[in-house]
Order: C-alpha cells, then sequence, then structure tokens
C-alpha cells in the first residue's frame, strides 16, 4: 500500500511504510541498489521520516502507512501503468535486462498480468518498480519463466554463453554496493514488529546473489 506523498523538497514519492513490513522495506532499499547499479529505470529512491503529528492530522485509512523511517520512491506522473500492448516497444535489451535481473534476485512479482513497470508514453520509457518481494523463499524457475511479462527472452539468453557472461559480470559490478545498501538499512527495517510476517535474512539473500559468480545461476534445479 505505497502512498503518494509530498515532500519537504516539494516533490511527490510514492512512500512505502509500516503497511509494507520491514521485509518489504528492507528489499525495496537494497534491490533499488542493486537495480540502479545494474542499469535498470528505476526511480530515484530516498528514505524519509514520516512523522507522527502528520498521522495525527491524517484520515484513518492513511494509518496504516504508520509513523518513522520509509521507502520512498520519486513519482512519475507522466507515466501510466504498463499494459502488454507496449512490450514490442520496449528494446530487447532491456527486456532482457529486466528478465535476467528479476531471475537473479527470485523475483516472481512481474507477471503478464501484473508486471509492476509504469510507462512513459511520450517518451517511451520503461520504468522499474516493486521489488518488495525479492528473494523469494518459495521461488519456482519454471513457473517464473511461464509468467514473467518478458519471459520469451530467455531462450536467446540462457543459449548463449557470451550473453550470459556479459549478465554475470554486470551482476557481479553491482553486487559490489551490497554491503553498503545493506549499512544504510535503519535499524528499525532489522527489528520484527507486530503484524509483521518475516524479517529478510539478508545472509541467505546474499547467497541467492552470489550465485552469479557461477553457472548455476542460469540452472532450472
Amino acid at each position: 500500500m505505497p502512498f503518494l506523498c509530498r515532500a519537504e523538497d516539494e516533490q511527490l514519492y510514492y512512500v512505502k511504510g509500516k503497511s509494507a513490513g520491514v521485509r518489504g522495506q528492507f528489499c525495496e532499499w537494497v534491490v533499488a541498489h542493486l537495480a540502479d547499479s545494474f542499469g535498470l529505470p528505476v526511480p530515484p529512491f530516498r528514505q524519509v521520516r514520516v512523522p507522527q503529528e502528520l498521522l495525527d492530522e491524517s484520515p484513518s485509512g492513511h494509518q496504516v502507512l504508520g509513523a518513522g523511517i520509509a521507502f520512498a520512491s520519486l513519482a512519475r506522473t507522466q507515466a501510466q501503468w504498463f499494459e502488454n500492448s507496449f512490450i514490442s516497444e520496449v528494446s530487447m535489451d532491456l527486456r532482457r535486462a529486466v528478465l535476467v535481473f528479476d531471475w537473479w534476485i527470485r523475483n516472481s512479482d512481474r507477471i503478464y498480468d501484473n508486471p509492476n513497470l509504469l510507462w512513459s508514453p511520450g517518451s517511451k520509457e520503461l520504468v522499474v518498480i516493486d521489488h518488495a518481494f525479492a528473494f523469494d523463499d518459495d521461488f519456482w524457475p519454471t513457473v517464473f519463466l511461464q509468467y514473467h511479462v518478458f519471459r520469451e527472452e530467455w531462450d536467446a539468453i540462457v543459449h548463449d554463453p557470451a550473453l550470459r557472461a556479459i549478465y554475470s559480470a554486470k551482476m557481479q559490478d553491482a553486487l559490489a554496493g551490497w554491503q553498503i545498501a545493506c549499512d544504510t538499512v535503519p535499524n528499525e527495517w532489522k527489528v520484527k514488529t507486530p503484524g509483521d510476517d518475516e524479517l529478510l535474512d539478508y545472509v541467505s539473500a546474499l547467497s541467492i546473489l552470489d550465485k552469479c559468480k557461477g553457472e548455476e545461476l542460469w540452472k532450472l534445479a
């Protein structure tokens, strides 16, 4: 449940707070760093503080945002929800990059009917959002490849050793910033609170990301 909020810099942001859970906020923060380094068109992002005074003056339905530090993604006001009819307008390289990145971080939440992508029709630019469900413990490779919005690109990638090597190198370059991203996670996103399902096990998450250093990453099993 992201909320559209205006920050002190007068910019509009989509803000994910308490309702996203501490795991979701943690994932959004660290994966945004990885995606940006990988070269995906993610909106500028930051941490913001939601003051209790703001919530006190807000409607009851907004209380789930919660006070405290939250993840904020700059709103792209000219963008619209991505539709399947736009797929052919996205460059092949970008379609492949999004597919590979989601495969790497085990993000199954970019399916054909709910891609979690935005599209700017005037500039024909893709905007990649929403990584709250990365590092999925129940990740099924075959299901991922059946439903991902850019799944048609998989065969060309997996059967081209040179292309796989290029993507693996990009992943390792992006992974170099993992520790910095983790070190800047607020302490309150590392503590389970009532209503939270779980915390992110970032040791396990790192072991998932480390698979980019070998051929294991590309195997379906």
